[in-house]
C-alpha cells in the first residue's frame, strides 16, 4: 500500500498492520489495538505543531467580564466565609474572584445563588476588613469544547499591537502571583493555560482554561487560533475517517502507530519507526509553516500631516 492509497484511517491501521508483519485485518489478533495506536498518533501529530489545515476555520474567541463594584455589609468568620452584600446580584457570581478594596486579598467565590446577596467564599476570611467597598471580577476563562491545543498569542480586537503572549504557568505566576490581586486596568499582559475547568461528556474530554494578567475592568474580545480535536471512526468513508493532514503526507502517521505497536510487542525496530515519524515532522514544518521573522513595530506618535515633528 503506497502513500497516495491512504485516505482514510482505515487505509492508516491496515497500513500499519503490514508495516509490523501482521495480517491487514481489522477484525484479527491487533484489529482493536491498532486503532488505539493510530488515534494516539493521530493527536500526538494534530498538536506537534500549528498546522494551517488542523486549525479552527474561525478563530477562538474569549470574552472577558468586566468587573462588578459592590457593598459588603458582612463578612462571616465561618470556614468557608459567607458574604453579605448591601444588594442582591441578579446573575450568579460562582467561580469569579472577590476583594475587599481595603486588603486586596484575593477570595474565590465558591457559590452564589442568582437574585440573592450572600457569597460563600472558597476559605475562612482572615482579613480585618469585613465591611465597605469591594470588587467582583474575573480572569479565567473556559476555552472552546473542540479545542485541543490553544496556539500562542491570543489578541485583543481593538488592538494592532502588543499581542497577548501565551506562557508557561510557572512564569506567569512567578510574573503575577498565585491568588494576587494583579491589578485591573491597563492592557492585558499575558495569559497561561492553568487547570481543567471540569470533565465534560459533551466535550468528551476536559474543558481547557485561561488565565489572564491583569484581569481587565472591562469586557473585551481575545482572538486566538486553536487546534481543533478530530477523531477517526475506521468506517473508510466520509469525514469522520478523513485525518486532517495532506493526503501526501499520511505515512507520517503509519510511522508514529507503528512505533506505538512495535512498543507494545516490545520489538527492537520500535526506534527505527519512531525516527522515521521524527524525520517527517521535521520535514513538514518548514514545508508547510513559513517562517516568521520577528519585526520592531513602534506606534505612529507623531504626524507629519498635522506639522507635528
Amino acid at each position: 500500500m503506497g502513500t497516495p492509497d491512504l485516505i482514510f484511517g482505515q487505509d492508516i491501521a491496515k497500513a500499519v498492520l503490514l508495516d509490523a508483519g501482521e495480517a491487514d485485518s481489522l477484525t484479527g489478533r491487533y484489529g482493536e489495538d491498532v486503532k488505539r495506536y493510530v488515534l494516539q498518533g493521530y493527536w500526538s501529530f494534530l498538536c506537534h505543531a500549528r498546522w494551517p489545515w488542523a486549525l479552527s476555520p474561525t478563530p477562538g474567541i474569549m470574552t472577558t467580564v468586566a468587573k462588578r463594584d459592590v457593598i459588603v455589609s458582612s463578612i462571616s468568620s465561618a470556614t468557608p466565609a459567607v458574604v453579605t452584600l448591601s444588594a442582591v446580584i441578579a446573575t450568579s457570581m460562582a467561580g469569579r474572584k472577590f476583594y475587599m478594596e481595603g486588603n486586596q486579598s484575593v477570595y474565590r467565590i465558591a457559590g452564589h445563588l442568582a437574585g440573592t446577596n450572600l457569597l460563600t467564599l472558597d476559605a475562612g476570611y482572615v482579613e480585618t476588613e469585613t465591611a465597605g467597598s469591594a470588587v467582583i471580577f474575573q480572569d479565567e476563562y473556559n476555552l472552546p469544547n473542540a479545542c485541543i491545543k490553544v496556539w500562542d498569542p491570543l489578541h485583543v480586537r481593538g488592538q494592532r499591537y502588543n499581542p497577548v503572549p501565551l506562557i508557561e504557568k510557572p512564569e506567569f505566576e512567578a510574573r503575577y502571583g498565585r491568588g494576587s490581586w494583579s491589578l485591573g486596568f491597563g492592557p492585558i499582559e499575558a495569559a497561561c493555560e492553568i487547570q481543567p475547568d471540569a470533565y465534560s461528556a459533551s466535550a468528551n474530554g476536559v474543558v481547557r482554561r485561561v488565565r489572564v494578567a491583569p484581569w481587565s475592568e472591562e469586557a473585551l474580545n481575545l482572538e486566538f487560533d486553536y487546534t481543533l480535536f478530530h477523531s477517526l471512526d475506521f468506517t473508510g468513508a466520509g469525514d469522520g475517517d478523513t485525518p486532517h493532514c495532506p493526503r501526501e503526507r499520511r505515512m507520517v502517521l503509519v510511522h508514529l502507530a507503528v512505533f506505538e505497536m512495535f512498543v507494545n510487542k516490545d520489538d527492537t525496530k520500535a526506534d527505527q519507526a519512531i525516527t522515521k515519524a521524527r524525520q517527517l515532522l521535521e520535514e513538514m514544518v518548514p514545508f508547510y509553516i513559513p517562517s516568521q521573522r520577528g519585526r520592531f513595530r513602534t506606534a505612529p506618535k507623531h504626524s507629519a500631516t498635522l506639522g507635528c515633528t
